[in-house]
């Protein structure tokens, strides 16, 4: 007698293994592209803080920011009328991994330097 697997116990087993790997993968991308976006997205406010502090001690009203692992860099300026911190485009666009995440400064929310929204595009 010869012990073993039957290659239907085998058949079922993978696909079993096949169902699971394909419920994973989806879960796994979108984990990773919302840690990517959270990131970016605390990068920037923690830039917009540096920007308030320097425009307070030095006058100082713009600022290029770099995110995580990124190349690109957007630029932040200070309205001095106003006191917003305001992006010199209306937007900006990092590239991280393959992935992009699209950044705005939202004010309509009544944030007296307004808001870091980000969020993945493609």
């Amino acid at each position: 007698m010869k012990k073993g697997f039957t290659l239907v116990e085998l058949l079922i087993s993978i696909t079993i293994l096949a169902i699971l790997v394909s419920i994973a993968i989806p879960n796994y991308v979108k984990y990773r592209k919302n840690a990517i976006v959270s990131r970016v997205q605390g990068d920037l406010t923690a830039c917009v803080g540096e920007l308030m502090t320097q425009f307070a001690d030095s006058g100082t009203t713009e600022k290029k920011c770099k995110v995580y692992d990124s190349n690109d860099t957007c630029t932040l300026i200070v309205d001095e009328k106003s006191g917003q911190v305001k992006m010199d485009n209306s937007y900006c666009i990092f590239t991280i991994r393959g992935e992009k995440v699209k950044c705005e400064i939202k004010t309509e929310y009544g944030d007296v330097n307004g808001r870091v929204d980000c969020h993945a595009v493609n």
